[in-house]
Protein backbone atom coordinates (compact mmCIF):
# COMPACT_ATOMS: atom_id res chain seq x y z
CA UNK A 1 0.00 0.00 0.00
CA UNK A 2 1.05 3.55 -0.54
CA UNK A 3 1.39 5.58 2.67
CA UNK A 4 -0.09 9.07 2.77
CA UNK A 5 0.78 12.18 4.74
CA UNK A 6 -2.18 11.38 7.01
CA UNK A 7 -1.16 9.28 10.03
CA UNK A 8 -2.65 5.81 9.90
CA UNK A 9 -4.00 6.20 6.35
CA UNK A 10 -2.74 4.28 3.31
CA UNK A 11 -4.15 3.64 -0.15
CA UNK A 12 -3.94 1.26 -3.08
CA UNK A 13 -4.91 2.01 -6.67
CA UNK A 14 -5.66 0.51 -10.08
CA UNK A 15 -5.11 2.43 -13.33
CA UNK A 16 -8.19 2.77 -15.57
CA UNK A 17 -6.93 3.41 -19.13
CA UNK A 18 -10.45 3.94 -20.51
CA UNK A 19 -10.95 6.87 -18.10
CA UNK A 20 -7.32 7.96 -17.89
CA UNK A 21 -7.34 8.00 -14.09
CA UNK A 22 -6.73 5.81 -11.04
CA UNK A 23 -9.41 4.10 -8.98
CA UNK A 24 -8.42 4.29 -5.30
CA UNK A 25 -9.16 2.42 -2.09
CA UNK A 26 -8.25 3.44 1.44
CA UNK A 27 -7.08 1.80 4.64
CA UNK A 28 -7.66 3.75 7.87
CA UNK A 29 -6.32 2.69 11.26
CA UNK A 30 -8.81 3.20 14.08
CA UNK A 31 -8.69 2.46 17.79
CA UNK A 32 -12.00 0.59 17.65
CA UNK A 33 -11.12 -1.39 14.52
CA UNK A 34 -9.46 -0.61 11.19
CA UNK A 35 -11.43 0.29 8.06
CA UNK A 36 -11.12 -0.37 4.36
CA UNK A 37 -13.14 2.04 2.23
CA UNK A 38 -14.38 1.03 -1.25
CA UNK A 39 -11.81 -1.78 -1.58
CA UNK A 40 -10.37 -2.83 -4.93
CA UNK A 41 -8.73 -6.28 -5.24
CA UNK A 42 -5.88 -6.30 -2.78
CA UNK A 43 -2.41 -7.61 -3.75
CA UNK A 44 -1.02 -10.21 -1.34
CA UNK A 45 1.81 -7.98 -0.01
CA UNK A 46 -0.75 -5.29 0.84
CA UNK A 47 -3.00 -7.84 2.54
CA UNK A 48 -0.05 -8.98 4.61
CA UNK A 49 0.66 -5.38 5.61
CA UNK A 50 -2.95 -4.89 6.70
CA UNK A 51 -2.77 -8.08 8.73
CA UNK A 52 0.40 -6.80 10.41
CA UNK A 53 -1.38 -3.57 11.27
CA UNK A 54 -4.23 -5.30 13.06
CA UNK A 55 -6.42 -6.51 10.21
CA UNK A 56 -9.81 -5.07 9.36
CA UNK A 57 -12.95 -4.67 11.43
CA UNK A 58 -15.09 -2.94 8.79
CA UNK A 59 -15.42 -2.63 5.03
CA UNK A 60 -17.22 0.64 4.25
CA UNK A 61 -18.94 0.93 0.85
CA UNK A 62 -19.76 4.56 0.01
CA UNK A 63 -22.06 3.77 -2.93
CA UNK A 64 -23.51 0.90 -4.95
CA UNK A 65 -20.84 1.02 -7.65
CA UNK A 66 -17.95 0.87 -5.17
CA UNK A 67 -18.73 -2.50 -3.66
CA UNK A 68 -15.76 -3.70 -5.71
CA UNK A 69 -13.94 -6.51 -3.85
CA UNK A 70 -15.67 -5.91 -0.51
CA UNK A 71 -17.00 -9.47 -0.16
CA UNK A 72 -13.66 -11.14 -0.75
CA UNK A 73 -11.84 -8.77 1.59
CA UNK A 74 -14.47 -9.22 4.32
CA UNK A 75 -14.09 -12.99 4.03
CA UNK A 76 -10.31 -12.81 4.13
CA UNK A 77 -10.16 -10.69 7.31
CA UNK A 78 -13.40 -11.66 9.02
CA UNK A 79 -14.55 -8.05 8.64
CA UNK A 80 -18.11 -6.74 8.56
CA UNK A 81 -19.60 -4.69 5.73
CA UNK A 82 -21.30 -1.30 6.24
CA UNK A 83 -23.29 0.61 3.63
CA UNK A 84 -26.02 3.24 3.53
CA UNK A 85 -29.72 2.53 3.91
CA UNK A 86 -30.28 3.74 0.36
CA UNK A 87 -27.63 1.65 -1.36
CA UNK A 88 -27.51 -1.50 0.80
CA UNK A 89 -30.44 -3.14 -1.09
CA UNK A 90 -28.53 -2.56 -4.36
CA UNK A 91 -25.41 -4.48 -3.30
CA UNK A 92 -24.69 -8.08 -4.25
CA UNK A 93 -25.45 -9.39 -0.76
CA UNK A 94 -26.43 -8.45 2.79
CA UNK A 95 -24.59 -5.93 4.91
CA UNK A 96 -23.87 -6.01 8.63
CA UNK A 97 -24.63 -2.37 9.38
CA UNK A 98 -26.79 0.30 7.80
CA UNK A 99 -25.24 3.76 7.98
CA UNK A 100 -27.26 6.96 8.33
CA UNK A 101 -26.33 10.62 8.22
CA UNK A 102 -23.99 11.65 11.06
CA UNK A 103 -23.39 8.03 12.18
CA UNK A 104 -19.84 7.26 13.32
CA UNK A 105 -17.68 4.33 12.28
CA UNK A 106 -13.95 3.84 12.81
CA UNK A 107 -13.40 7.48 13.76
CA UNK A 108 -15.26 8.71 10.67
CA UNK A 109 -18.61 10.49 10.48
CA UNK A 110 -21.12 9.79 7.71
CA UNK A 111 -22.08 12.71 5.46
CA UNK A 112 -25.18 11.57 3.55
CA UNK A 113 -25.38 13.10 0.07
CA UNK A 114 -28.34 13.67 -2.26
CA UNK A 115 -29.07 13.93 -5.97
CA UNK A 116 -26.07 11.85 -7.04
CA UNK A 117 -25.83 8.68 -9.12
CA UNK A 118 -27.12 6.32 -6.42
CA UNK A 119 -29.78 7.01 -3.76
CA UNK A 120 -27.54 6.41 -0.76
CA UNK A 121 -24.10 7.75 -1.63
CA UNK A 122 -22.22 9.24 1.30
CA UNK A 123 -18.82 10.64 2.19
CA UNK A 124 -16.86 9.80 5.33
CA UNK A 125 -15.41 12.65 7.40
CA UNK A 126 -12.44 12.05 9.71
CA UNK A 127 -12.27 15.22 11.87
CA UNK A 128 -8.98 14.30 13.56
CA UNK A 129 -7.35 14.04 10.13
CA UNK A 130 -9.12 17.07 8.57
CA UNK A 131 -9.95 14.67 5.76
CA UNK A 132 -13.03 13.45 3.88
CA UNK A 133 -13.18 10.23 1.87
CA UNK A 134 -15.39 10.67 -1.22
CA UNK A 135 -16.46 7.71 -3.37
CA UNK A 136 -17.90 8.83 -6.69
CA UNK A 137 -19.25 12.33 -6.10
CA UNK A 138 -16.00 14.17 -6.88
CA UNK A 139 -13.21 13.22 -9.29
CA UNK A 140 -9.58 14.28 -9.05
CA UNK A 141 -8.94 14.77 -12.72
CA UNK A 142 -6.74 16.10 -14.13
CA UNK A 143 -4.32 15.68 -11.22
CA UNK A 144 -4.36 18.82 -9.10
CA UNK A 145 -7.92 19.68 -10.14
CA UNK A 146 -11.35 18.73 -8.88
CA UNK A 147 -14.53 18.13 -10.84
CA UNK A 148 -18.00 16.80 -10.30
CA UNK A 149 -19.21 13.59 -11.80
CA UNK A 150 -20.69 14.30 -15.28
CA UNK A 151 -24.25 15.65 -15.10
CA UNK A 152 -25.65 12.81 -17.20
CA UNK A 153 -24.70 10.40 -14.41
CA UNK A 154 -26.46 12.42 -11.70
CA UNK A 155 -30.07 11.98 -10.60
CA UNK A 156 -30.46 15.74 -10.03
CA UNK A 157 -27.36 17.88 -10.76
CA UNK A 158 -28.41 21.10 -8.92
CA UNK A 159 -29.50 19.11 -5.86
CA UNK A 160 -26.24 17.16 -5.97
CA UNK A 161 -24.18 20.36 -6.05
CA UNK A 162 -26.02 21.79 -3.05
CA UNK A 163 -25.63 18.51 -1.21
CA UNK A 164 -21.86 18.59 -1.67
CA UNK A 165 -21.78 21.62 0.63
CA UNK A 166 -21.93 19.07 3.45
CA UNK A 167 -18.38 18.12 2.51
CA UNK A 168 -17.34 21.79 2.42
CA UNK A 169 -18.98 22.36 5.82
CA UNK A 170 -16.62 19.74 7.26
CA UNK A 171 -13.76 22.19 6.43
CA UNK A 172 -11.52 19.52 4.88
CA UNK A 173 -7.84 20.12 4.34
CA UNK A 174 -7.60 16.84 2.41
CA UNK A 175 -9.93 14.97 0.05
CA UNK A 176 -9.34 11.24 -0.42
CA UNK A 177 -11.02 10.47 -3.73
CA UNK A 178 -12.15 7.12 -5.06
CA UNK A 179 -11.62 8.36 -8.63
CA UNK A 180 -8.54 10.27 -9.78
CA UNK A 181 -5.83 12.06 -7.84
CA UNK A 182 -6.42 12.78 -4.16
CA UNK A 183 -6.08 16.34 -2.85
CA UNK A 184 -3.57 16.65 -0.02
CA UNK A 185 -3.69 20.21 1.28
CA UNK A 186 -5.85 23.14 0.23
CA UNK A 187 -8.89 20.96 -0.43
CA UNK A 188 -11.50 23.37 0.94
CA UNK A 189 -10.68 26.26 -1.38
CA UNK A 190 -10.46 23.91 -4.37
CA UNK A 191 -13.86 22.44 -3.49
CA UNK A 192 -15.51 25.84 -3.24
CA UNK A 193 -14.01 26.87 -6.57
CA UNK A 194 -15.56 23.76 -8.10
CA UNK A 195 -18.99 24.37 -6.58
CA UNK A 196 -19.01 28.09 -7.36
CA UNK A 197 -18.27 27.35 -11.03
CA UNK A 198 -21.81 26.00 -11.42
CA UNK A 199 -24.39 28.27 -13.03
CA UNK A 200 -27.44 26.07 -12.45
CA UNK A 201 -27.57 26.78 -8.71
CA UNK A 202 -26.20 29.42 -6.33
CA UNK A 203 -24.18 27.67 -3.66
CA UNK A 204 -23.44 30.76 -1.53
CA UNK A 205 -27.06 31.02 -0.37
CA UNK A 206 -29.08 28.91 2.03
CA UNK A 207 -32.57 29.33 3.47
CA UNK A 208 -33.57 29.02 7.11
CA UNK A 209 -35.82 26.13 6.07
CA UNK A 210 -32.70 24.20 4.98
CA UNK A 211 -31.00 24.48 8.37
CA UNK A 212 -29.00 21.41 9.38
CA UNK A 213 -29.05 21.46 13.16
CA UNK A 214 -26.56 19.71 15.41
CA UNK A 215 -25.78 19.65 19.10
CA UNK A 216 -22.41 19.88 20.79
CA UNK A 217 -21.35 16.41 22.00
CA UNK A 218 -19.86 16.38 25.46
CA UNK A 219 -21.66 19.51 26.70
CA UNK A 220 -22.80 19.43 30.31
CA UNK A 221 -25.89 20.97 31.92
CA UNK A 222 -27.01 23.71 31.61
CA UNK A 223 -24.99 24.14 28.40
CA UNK A 224 -26.36 21.01 26.71
CA UNK A 225 -29.45 22.53 25.09
CA UNK A 226 -27.71 24.57 22.43
CA UNK A 227 -28.51 23.38 18.89
CA UNK A 228 -26.60 25.15 16.15
CA UNK A 229 -26.59 25.60 12.39
CA UNK A 230 -23.17 26.72 11.15
CA UNK A 231 -24.37 28.91 8.28
CA UNK A 232 -20.91 30.23 7.40
CA UNK A 233 -19.46 26.79 6.64
CA UNK A 234 -22.35 25.89 4.33
CA UNK A 235 -22.18 28.96 2.12
CA UNK A 236 -18.45 29.53 1.78
CA UNK A 237 -17.81 32.38 4.24
CA UNK A 238 -14.17 33.21 4.95
CA UNK A 239 -13.85 36.43 6.97
CA UNK A 240 -17.14 36.39 8.88
CA UNK A 241 -18.58 33.61 10.98
CA UNK A 242 -22.32 33.26 11.50
CA UNK A 243 -24.22 30.66 13.41
CA UNK A 244 -27.92 30.20 14.04
CA UNK A 245 -28.40 28.95 17.60
CA UNK A 246 -31.59 27.47 19.05
CA UNK A 247 -31.52 27.65 22.84
CA UNK A 248 -34.02 25.47 24.68
CA UNK A 249 -35.90 26.64 27.82
CA UNK A 250 -33.79 26.51 30.97
CA UNK A 251 -30.52 26.23 29.04
CA UNK A 252 -27.51 28.52 28.63
CA UNK A 253 -25.52 29.16 25.46
CA UNK A 254 -22.07 28.99 27.06
CA UNK A 255 -20.28 30.15 30.25
CA UNK A 256 -19.74 33.88 30.78
CA UNK A 257 -16.90 34.98 28.47
CA UNK A 258 -15.50 37.75 26.30
CA UNK A 259 -13.25 37.70 23.23
CA UNK A 260 -10.00 39.61 22.70
CA UNK A 261 -10.08 39.53 18.88
CA UNK A 262 -13.51 38.52 17.59
CA UNK A 263 -16.25 41.10 17.98
CA UNK A 264 -19.71 39.53 18.07
CA UNK A 265 -23.19 40.66 17.09
CA UNK A 266 -26.22 38.70 18.30
CA UNK A 267 -29.63 39.12 16.71
CA UNK A 268 -32.61 37.59 18.52
CA UNK A 269 -34.68 36.06 15.73
CA UNK A 270 -37.49 34.56 17.82
CA UNK A 271 -38.39 33.91 21.44
CA UNK A 272 -36.96 35.60 24.53
CA UNK A 273 -33.92 35.14 26.78
CA UNK A 274 -31.77 36.86 29.37
CA UNK A 275 -28.33 38.38 28.82
CA UNK A 276 -26.07 37.83 31.83
CA UNK A 277 -23.05 40.13 32.00
CA UNK A 278 -20.87 42.32 34.21
CA UNK A 279 -23.44 45.13 34.07
CA UNK A 280 -26.29 43.00 35.33
CA UNK A 281 -29.04 40.99 33.63
CA UNK A 282 -30.82 42.31 30.54
CA UNK A 283 -34.06 40.95 29.07
CA UNK A 284 -33.86 40.09 25.36
CA UNK A 285 -36.71 39.72 22.89
CA UNK A 286 -37.16 39.09 19.18
CA UNK A 287 -35.72 41.93 17.11
CA UNK A 288 -32.94 42.85 19.56
CA UNK A 289 -29.40 43.46 18.23
CA UNK A 290 -26.65 43.13 20.84
CA UNK A 291 -22.98 44.07 20.32
CA UNK A 292 -20.20 42.43 22.33
CA UNK A 293 -16.98 44.50 22.06
CA UNK A 294 -13.56 42.91 22.47
CA UNK A 295 -13.05 44.10 26.05
CA UNK A 296 -14.26 43.04 29.54
CA UNK A 297 -17.49 45.02 29.18
CA UNK A 298 -18.39 42.65 26.32
CA UNK A 299 -18.55 39.60 28.58
CA UNK A 300 -21.80 37.70 28.07
CA UNK A 301 -23.83 34.57 28.68
CA UNK A 302 -27.29 33.95 27.25
CA UNK A 303 -29.84 32.11 29.40
CA UNK A 304 -33.23 31.06 28.11
CA UNK A 305 -35.43 31.77 31.14
CA UNK A 306 -38.63 31.56 29.08
CA UNK A 307 -40.92 28.62 28.24
CA UNK A 308 -40.20 28.58 24.50
CA UNK A 309 -37.07 28.03 22.41
CA UNK A 310 -35.08 31.15 21.60
CA UNK A 311 -33.36 31.44 18.22
CA UNK A 312 -30.35 33.74 17.90
CA UNK A 313 -28.19 34.64 14.90
CA UNK A 314 -24.58 35.03 16.05
CA UNK A 315 -22.12 36.92 13.83
CA UNK A 316 -18.41 37.61 14.34
CA UNK A 317 -15.23 38.37 12.45
CA UNK A 318 -13.00 35.29 12.13
CA UNK A 319 -9.52 35.52 13.65
CA UNK A 320 -6.92 32.75 13.58
CA UNK A 321 -5.33 33.98 16.79
CA UNK A 322 -7.79 34.54 19.60
CA UNK A 323 -7.90 34.63 23.38
CA UNK A 324 -11.19 34.12 25.19
CA UNK A 325 -11.58 35.08 28.86
CA UNK A 326 -13.97 33.39 31.33
CA UNK A 327 -14.38 35.77 34.32
CA UNK A 328 -16.43 33.45 36.55
CA UNK A 329 -13.94 30.56 36.40
CA UNK A 330 -10.87 32.72 35.73
CA UNK A 331 -9.82 30.76 32.65
CA UNK A 332 -8.18 31.66 29.35
CA UNK A 333 -8.81 29.82 26.09
CA UNK A 334 -6.02 30.35 23.58
CA UNK A 335 -6.53 29.63 19.87
CA UNK A 336 -5.33 28.11 17.63
CA UNK A 337 -5.06 24.89 19.56
CA UNK A 338 -7.77 25.40 22.15
CA UNK A 339 -5.38 25.51 25.12
CA UNK A 340 -7.21 26.38 28.38
CA UNK A 341 -5.29 27.89 31.32
CA UNK A 342 -6.05 29.60 34.61
CA UNK A 343 -5.48 33.35 34.53
CA UNK A 344 -3.81 33.26 37.94
CA UNK A 345 -1.35 33.54 39.44
CA UNK A 346 0.04 36.25 37.18
CA UNK A 347 3.70 35.42 36.58
CA UNK A 348 6.67 37.72 36.39
CA UNK A 349 8.27 37.92 32.93
CA UNK A 350 11.45 36.20 34.23
CA UNK A 351 9.63 33.58 36.31
CA UNK A 352 11.45 30.25 36.02
CA UNK A 353 14.31 31.69 33.98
Amino acid sequence: MQPTILPGVAMWSVWQPDRNLFFNSFFVEAADGNLAVDPLPLPDPDAEEIAARGGLAWIVVTNRDHERDARALASRFGAKIAASEGDAPLLSGPVDRLLRDRDSIGGGRVLALDGLKTPGEFALHFPHLQAVVVGDALWGTPAGALRLMPDEKLADPPRAVLSLRKIAAALPEHLLLGDGACVFGGALRLLWSTLEARTDTYVNKINRDEAIWHDFPGSVAPYDGDDAFEIDAYIGAEKLGYRLTRLQPGKSSCPLHWHAAEEELFVVMSGAAKLVGPRGDVALRAGDYIAFPTRPSGAHKIVNDSREPCEILMIANVEDREVCYYPDSRKLLIDPGGTILRDHPVLDYFDGE
